[in-house]
Order: C-alpha cells, then sequence, then structure tokens
C-alpha cells in the first residue's frame, strides 16, 4: 500500500540490425488515467481516431501532432527517458552479440535509470518479432530487478501500440529525439514535417538539442557509450 506505482510504456526506433541511428524510449506514468483522458477529448475534439505515427507525420497531421504534445506535457507525473545509440560510435549489438539481446540490455538499462527508490512498476512494450528462443519480457525484468536488487518491475508485456495510446506517444518521442541525431549526420533533412516536428518536442521540453543528453524536469535522454551504465534517476 505504501510503495510508489508507475506503468512504463517502451517502445524503440531504427532497427537495430542495420541502422547507424538506434533508440529506446520509455514514458513512465504513475497514473495513466490522467494521460489517458485528455489525449481521447482530444482525439474526439479532433476527429482523429488513427493510430499516432512518426512515419504519419505530415503536414496535414502536424497540428494535431503539435496538440498531443502539447498534452503530455500538461500532465503531471509523465517523465520521458530514451537512451540513443549511434553505432557507429558505441555498437549494443557487436557488444551484446544479437540485435534482440541488445534491444534487451537497452531497455533493461533505461527502466534500471527511470525507476525511482521502492517504486514498483509494470511495464508495457510495443510488440516486434523475434525468434523463438528470445524471451525478452522474462530476461528484462530479471536484469533490471537483480541490478536493484529488489522486486522492482513487476511484470513486462509486449502489445500492439494500437492498443495502448502511450505507445504511439513513445513512438512519437523516441523517434523525434533520435531525428535530431540523424540530422546531425546529415541522415535528415531540415525543412520536411518530421523535421518541424522534432524541433517542436524539443520546444515544448525547453531544450535546445538533445545530441549531448538532457536532464532535467519530465525529460531524461542519455547517449550509448559502451560500457558506460545508465545510472541515477532521469
Amino acid at each position: 500500500m505504501d510503495h510508489p506505482t508507475s506503468v512504463a510504456f517502451l517502445d524503440e526506433t531504427g532497427a537495430i540490425a542495420s541502422d547507424r541511428i538506434f533508440a529506446v524510449g520509455c514514458l513512465k506514468v504513475s497514473e495513466p488515467a490522467d494521460l489517458l483522458r485528455p489525449l481521447q477529448k482530444l482525439k474526439d475534439r479532433k476527429h482523429r481516431y488513427e493510430e499516432i505515427h512518426w512515419v504519419d507525420a505530415t503536414r496535414d497531421s502536424m497540428p494535431f501532432y503539435e496538440a498531443v504534445i502539447d498534452a503530455v506535457r500538461k500532465v503531471r507525473g509523465v517523465r520521458f527517458s530514451c537512451f540513443v545509440a549511434d553505432r557507429a560510435l558505441a555498437d549494443p549489438v557487436a557488444r551484446f552479440g544479437s540485435p534482440w539481446r541488445a534491444y534487451e540490455r537497452l531497455a533493461a538499462q533505461l527502466l534500471i535509470g527511470s525507476i525511482q527508490p521502492q517504486e514498483l512498476v509494470c511495464v508495457l512494450a510495443d510488440e516486434y518479432s523475434t525468434p523463438d528462443e528470445v524471451h525478452f519480457e522474462a530476461e528484462v525484468r530479471q536484469t533490471v530487478n537483480v541490478r536493484l536488487g529488489r522486486l522492482a518491475v513487476t511484470s513486462v508485456c509486449r502489445l500492439d501500440s494500437r492498443a495502448a495510446v502511450p505507445l504511439q506517444i513513445v513512438d512519437l518521442l523516441t523517434a523525434a529525439v533520435a531525428f535530431e541525431f540523424r540530422q546531425d549526420l546529415g541522415l535528415a533533412g531540415t525543412n520536411s514535417p518530421k523535421a518541424h516536428l522534432a524541433r517542436y518536442v524539443r520546444e515544448a521540453y525547453s531544450v535546445s538539442s538533445f545530441l549531448r543528453g538532457v536532464d532535467r524536469s519530465g525529460v531524461n535522454v542519455k547517449i550509448y557509450r559502451g560500457r558506460t551504465r545508465v545510472v541515477g534517476t532521469p
């Protein structure tokens, strides 16, 4: 009864097996209903019921996506964290042996840095295809709990992002962060709708750039540097 509780929504952007920039994002919500209600009201008001997805960021969808970001920022108890890997500088796939194992480890490290002392967290992660021998849910739960030395993650469940609007929000925010890293490498433009949306996310969080990492109210972005662990509380 005395434990703080949260739900953490996990998603990734980029193909970890092939893309240079790969990022894992986490949206931790102390009371999911406080986030879901205003988002549902916004959808009803705008008559927009399709999935919120970074790949669908166009000039026509931009006003709605900006309103979504604004709605998320107004909710207390919502914290976005992101772990970005530039595989040309520090490759988690090379370190951990496979794309699936690398994603497990990055997701676990992101959660370790996001969970508050004594907090119990249920993790909902976006579904993705893996070989039968990959047990993402069990591995992430065990890794986090062993590292923290207690029961911190009570359960991990993967589900289709169409079933959970917060997973769609993680997709939007994580991709916006990763987009700036791609821009910095000359892999993305500066005048597209996605460039505009990435800039809007930075402005919403009062951040000039995510390229060197950020740690402030509501948002934490860290850069993967090989054997450097994520520590502290994002």
